[in-house]
């Protein structure tokens, strides 16, 4: 049986800087983020003592003590009522490379590990060590019948002045007051996962007793199963420039490296080397960014990075990466100089004179500069057209969006030669492996077709899966939108707009399926994901109080005023009744909007956005469990649908902050990213102000 006594975190004059933008490329790489980011590395030194090192800190291990120096004072955690038999340090999770020291003619090798034993510590109760160069943490283990109240802890610190207090503070956090700062070692946060999959929280507090030693309290719960902690911030940055920036996209390839994408407004916007184009062209451009959050020194982090555009506004809508790290995405452009490659479909900006025009492209980040463009092409017409959604299949692109333009170019086995409505929607497909010639300049667009009834349609994602159907989701006003017979809703409810699920097989230029999906309310499908099962799962945002919902729901009661949701179909299925696998609303009493959803391999659902409620439905390991303003806050959430809301968390500070994306990797732990006008990293210190309108934040935290 485990339990978390919380994150150690240094703060004022004894503080551990925070993570800030990537240094531009003029200037030398700061170490200090990577540092802060590397696992704590625990030694022995030549007498057997054992120590670790973080950034501008050093723990020394006694048999019931550590001991944390600071730059210019010292702090104890002493366990009082400690056993004193077989007291000693057991290293777990050997490293790979051992630490070396070389002074003057000597040498000496040290074994390093990533975490830190002592076991027995109490009776039944282990103590285990472990964190990052700019956090501690530390578990108490304890066996069936162990008994908590046994542990008494007592933190003192001296400096200069030799004065200490501890106290708890208002949200229950300890905190230890001496003359150059404090320490703050957070609430526990605990709660159990019963067989059935059920979470339960375990309520937890820090009691501190009249001679100033410190216990844990915790309520009920069952001492035969596990208990499940608090998260940990594993990696965070910011990246900046004198006006805003906006982050859109997150994707992951096969080897770990993470991708991000979006738009800037900033000629001096934090970028890296080896890009296609490293120059700012106009008030807007896309930018793309590989990186490696697991990075061993501070100038790998970045991987690749580039500015995309031209002479005028180029917004980047969509991003998605293949296996081999492959970059493709879209959005729309303003610039008649964009990019374009020699067999771009349509190499001419479409109207000069249009508010919008599509456009997509291809970059291989493994080839610096412009070797890296691959391919790029505009897409439209005589009218407004927008590229939403983009997705990858075998070296092609698959876009959706939407057009206002009767002369969008179509080709392949089209089921839909000419738009209905006002606007349609539209799936259209880019194979850059045909060279356009001159006998046939679009030879690289080799699917397009549009999609929509006879008022309003609008594409907002796409996926594909392995034999190359299409999935879009979006939104209509069409009561004749496109069915099939199996639809799960065939109906159009006429509350203001549906969401639609369409599946299609472009060689064959038929539409497989296709469903209504809503209430009487609005309802927008924001992000669609094909699963291995051939259901489809997609999120978006809903102002029906009767959404379709399933008995095992996550939330099964609108919050109010808008709510994400989660919903997922089968499109084999022979009726209406057995088409919706799940269905579940997320939120509180005010607006919430899902923009991204991601799928693991437990059958778990990520989903990120942003809420305006407080007293949005969050998990007890939550990184903030409330608002910090009550403004616009993002928000990230976890669920399985066998069982409930695994994690759900608001990621807020001073200002207003949107996340666009999520992302998660083998592990399980939650990547996130958007826009912020304030701090929200519980570490940044000084805290991060922003220097234009807005700032990209990444966010990697793990719930477990």
């Amino acid at each position: 049986m485990r339990f978390a006594v919380g994150l150690l975190a240094l703060c004022s004059c004894a503080s551990i800087p925070a993570i800030g933008a990537p240094a531009p490329p003029t200037q030398k790489p700061d170490p200090l983020p990577l540092l802060r980011s590397l696992p704590l590395r625990f030694e022995q030194d030549a007498k057997g003592r054992w120590s670790a090192r973080g950034s501008r800190y050093a723990l020394g291990f006694e048999d019931s003590a550590v001991t944390l120096r600071l730059p210019d004072s010292l702090a104890r955690l002493s366990f009082e009522g400690a056993s004193s038999s077989a007291a000693k340090w057991e290293p777990l999770e050997q490293m790979l490379a051992p630490t070396n020291y070389f002074r003057g003619n000597t040498y000496r090798s040290a074994d390093a590990f990533s975490r830190l034993r002592r076991p027995n510590l109490y009776p039944g109760i282990d103590l285990v060590y472990y964190g990052q160069g700019g956090e501690l943490e530390y578990d108490f283990n304890l066996a069936p019948g162990a008994d908590p109240s046994r542990i008494r802890m007592r933190l003192q610190a001296s400096d200069q002045f030799g004065v200490s207090q501890v106290l708890v503070n208002s949200n229950g956090d300890l905190v230890l007051k001496f003359a150059s700062g404090e320490i703050t070692q957070r609430l526990p946060v605990v709660y159990q996962r019963r067989p059935s999959g059920e979470v339960v929280a375990v309520t937890a507090s820090y009691r501190v007793a009249p001679d100033g030693s410190i216990g844990v309290k915790l309520g009920g719960y069952d001492r035969s199963q596990a208990l499940v902690i608090d998260p940990t911030i594993l990696f965070d940055f910011w990246l900046t420039g004198s006006n805003a920036q906006v982050a859109i996209s997150l994707a992951h390839d096969s080897k770990g490296f993470e991708y991000m994408a979006g738009y800037t407004y900033s000629p001096d916007f934090s970028l890296g080397s080896n890009g296609y184009d490293m120059n700012y062209h106009s008030d807007e451009d896309c930018w793309l960014m590989k990186f490696s959050p697991s990075a061993t020194n501070g100038g790998s982090v970045i991987v690749y990075s580039t500015y995309f555009g031209g002479q005028l506004d180029d917004d980047m809508r969509s991003m998605t990466v293949d296996a081999n790290g492959v970059i493709y995405f879209g959005g729309t452009s303003l610039s008649p100089d964009l990019p374009m490659t020699a067999n771009a479909a349509q190499p001419m900006l479409p109207n000069t004179n249009a508010n919008l025009n599509g456009f997509v492209a291809i970059i291989d980040p493994s080839q610096a500069g412009a070797a890296g463009l691959i391919y790029s092409s505009f897409y439209g017409g005589s009218l407004d057209t927008v590229i939403n959604g983009v997705a990858a299949f075998e070296g092609q692109i698959y876009v959706t969006g939407w057009t206002a333009t009767q002369d969008l170019t179509t080709a392949g086995n089209v089921f839909q030669t000419s738009s209905n409505g006002s606007y349609d929607s539209f799936l259209a497909i880019f194979n850059p492996g045909l060279s356009a010639n001159s006998c046939n300049a679009a030879a690289t667009l080799v699917f397009s077709s549009y999609l929509g009834g006879y008022s309003d349609d609008v594409g907002r994602s796409i996926d594909v899966d392995a034999n190359g159907v299409a999935y879009i989701t979006g939104y209509t006003f069409s009561s004749n939108f496109p069915l099939t017979a199996n639809a799960f809703q065939p109906i159009y409810n006429d509350g203001g707009g549906d969401a639609f699920v369409t599946k299609i097989d472009p060689v064959a230029g038929m539409i497989l399926y296709s469903s209504f999906l809503g209430g009487t309310g609005l309802d927008v499908a924001t992000k669609v994901q094909v699963e291995p099962s051939g259901h489809i799962a997609v999120a978006g945002f809903t102002f029906s109080t009767d959404f379709p919902l399933t008995p095992n729901a996550a939330q099964p009661a609108y919050g109010g005023n808008g709510d994400a949701f989660i919903a997922v179909l089968d499109p084999g299925a022979v009726s209406s009744a057995s088409g919706l696998i799940y269905g579940t609303y997320y939120g509180g009493s005010d607006i919430e909007v899902a923009y991204d959803l991601r799928r693991d391999s437990q059958g778990f659902y990520y989903i990120a956005g942003y809420t305006l409620s407080k007293n949005l439905p969050v998990s007890n390991n939550a990184l903030y469990q409330t608002s910090a303003n009550g403004g616009i806050d993002s928000f990230s959430a976890v669920i399985d649908p066998n069982t409930s809301l695994i994690y759900g968390s608001y990621i807020t500070g001073p200002g207003n902050q949107v996340a666009y994306a999520v992302d998660y990797d083998a592990s399980g732990n939650i990547y996130t990213a958007g826009y912020a006008t304030g701090s929200i990293f519980p570490n940044d210190t000084p805290p991060h102000a922003t220097a234009g309108e807005y700032d990209v934040f990444f966010l990697l935290l793990s719930p477990h």
